[in-house]
């Protein structure tokens, strides 16, 4: 005679043992406990083997190495990687996990750096460690995730996590975050935690909500609105607040002010939609605090900033206008950070984000403590394979000093065997603002283009730019030239040169050569490039910061899986 004496339900299954009946209970400790001890070994190793099955690994590896040889004609010499280091490396290495009948996901990168020169350039860094970690649970319309977090509110006036590896940029808050879907148009996002610094963590605590959602207008599909609030707040550490008191303590009596340890800071915003056009409107601002003036001394200030973009598109045509303005808006863990340091928000410039390489040598850098800027963008198509692009962009200083200023305009013809480009910019540039150049300077450099790509066969192109940039200031004007054979989908070979003529800066002409072959076999690219690279304002993403000048060899590998 047999009975059922237990049962367990592990991952989804139930699962019984039977046994001969006996007149006493049957329990874990019984005769029989070593085979009930097997078993259940076999059955975590079921629950295990079912979960991974259910897994999905991904990742990606990112190196770049680079080797110094100097070249004190352009200036790339004088710093520990020319002189004793000649080379640096930096690595990234990811792996992301994810269970979707779980609801689960994590994810681990390893970060290395051999004296780098990406942090902070013509400084070495080497250190290595783990560089991102993370875990997440989803419980329904609740989430939970714990470790390095990238978040953004609204349009990241208020509050921004991010990575730009190019500028060394990696903000990420460590701590937690709670996300709730209240139903299926609103959720609501709340964290906690300390921005990452490398290795290590700012001191000062940032504890943030963020609510958005869609609001239905009279089951009509013309019109959509989609609100939404931010609230920040910042609370520095006692490290932070005693040299920030010793600063002000060295001040005239006039300039003293009690610093406050807690800033909040928060937003307001909405994207309307009414057919084809399509309106973003925000307006953030935050408390008094200890900021940083243009001088670099403390002062006790509030801050706020405007931003809006209206944009209209059908076919054939789109444009696109956007405005901000702001006031004393820095947001950063403490005033003792500079530079990109310790930024908690995304305020990036109001300009064209151009790809070619002379119209991209002046960046405009967004002034945080003061600055109204604009730009609207024109893309019209006549007829088929022509398009016309037209850009304007504005920016002044608080009080009303001229910081920038472009006008750009390009035609693309796209037939079935090439594609052309040709088109002209003007740039007003206020070097002595922008750069903190010794020199009261203002440069209006003028550089018309053009680009040619054509394709031999479905395989085989070859792609052409030809650039001139007038300039009477700086160094001078400069042309450059580039010519790139593509073979599908394994190769890529450029070469191309960038030199100025007049005025010389130096006794001869300056030329910045780049050769390159880039390999990529399904999802692994490699790319190997000799480069004698200007020193100058470099750009990502509307982030820009100072580069010194380079010269020697760049190898990269970028691999998924």
């Amino acid at each position: 005679m047999f009975a059922v004496i237990w049962e367990i339900d592990l991952c989804g299954l139930s699962v019984y043992t039977i046994r001969k009946n006996f007149k006493y209970p049957v329990t874990f400790t019984d005769e029989i406990g070593t085979m009930k001890k097997i078993f259940f070994a076999f059955i975590i190793f079921f629950c295990v083997s079912k979960i991974f099955a259910q897994s999905q690994f991904s990742g990606d590896l990112q190196v770049n190495s680079e080797f110094y040889q100097p070249d004190s004609v352009i200036g790339a010499t004088g710093t520990p990687h020319y002189d004793n280091l000649k080379s640096g490396l930096d690595v990234w290495l990811q792996l992301n996990y994810q269970n979707p009948s779980a609801g689960l996901e994590a994810g681990l990168r390893l970060d290395i750096f051999n004296n780098s020169n990406l942090h902070d350039p013509g400084v070495p860094y080497t250190d290595q460690g783990i560089g991102k970690w993370y875990i997440a649970k989803t419980l329904n319309a609740f989430k939970i995730t714990g470790g390095y977090i990238y978040e953004q509110f609204g349009s990241g006036l208020v509050y921004r996590s991010y990575e730009e590896r190019p500028l060394g940029i990696d903000n990420a808050l460590f701590g937690l975050e709670l996300e709730y879907n209240i139903n299926e148009n609103w959720n609501i996002k709340a964290l906690a935690g300390q921005q990452k610094n490398l290795f290590d963590s700012y001191n000062p605590v940032l504890k943030g909500v963020n609510i958005n959602g869609f609001i239905p207008f009279s089951d009509s599909s013309i019109i959509k609105i989609a609100p939404g609030a931010s609230f920040l707040n910042r609370t520095i550490d006692e490290d932070n607040m005693n040299l920030i008191a010793a600063a002000i303590n060295n001040y005239d009596l006039e300039d003293r002010f009690v610093p406050k340890y807690n800033m909040y800071a928060g937003s307001v915003y909405n994207t309307l939609t009414i057919k084809n056009i399509s309106w973003y409107i925000e307006y953030a601002m935050k408390t008094h605090e200890a900021i940083k003036n243009a001088s670099g001394n403390l002062i006790d200030t509030d801050g706020n900033v405007i931003y809006t973009t209206l944009a209209y598109s059908q076919k054939g045509f789109g444009i696109t206008g956007q405005f901000r303005k702001a006031n004393n808006w820095v947001l950063r863990t403490s005033p003792n950070e500079l530079l990109l340091d310790g930024i908690m928000n995304y305020l990036p410039a109001l300009t064209k984000q151009n790809s070619l390489r002379l119209t991209a040598r002046y960046q405009d850098v967004a002034q945080e403590l003061g600055e109204t800027a604009y730009q609207f963008n024109v893309t019209y198509t006549p007829k088929k394979g022509y398009t016309i692009t037209a850009n304007y962009s504005d920016a002044v200083s608080a009080d009303n000093i001229q910081l920038w200023r472009e006008a750009y305009i390009d035609l693309e013809i796209r037939k079935s065997k090439y594609k052309l480009l040709v088109g002209a910019q003007y740039v007003l540039y206020n070097q002595k603002i922008l750069e903190a150049h010794p020199l009261d300077t203002t440069i209006t450099p003028i550089t018309p283009f053009t680009e040619f790509t054509y394709k031999f066969d479905k395989k085989k192109s070859l792609r052409i730019e030809l650039q001139y940039q007038n300039n009477d200031g700086d160094y001078g004007s400069w042309i450059y030239g580039l010519a790139e054979f593509n073979i599908a989908p394994k190769w890529s070979f450029t070469a191309s040169d960038m030199y100025n003529f007049d005025p010389l800066k130096t006794d001869k002409a300056l030329h910045f050569p780049l050769i390159a072959a880039v390999y990529t076999q399904k999802a692994n690219r490699f790319s190997l490039s000799y480069v004698k690279q200007l020193e100058g304002i470099v750009c990502t993403g509307g982030v820009c910061r100072f580069e010194p000048a380079f010269s020697g060899l760049k190898f990269q590998i970028i691999s998924t899986f």
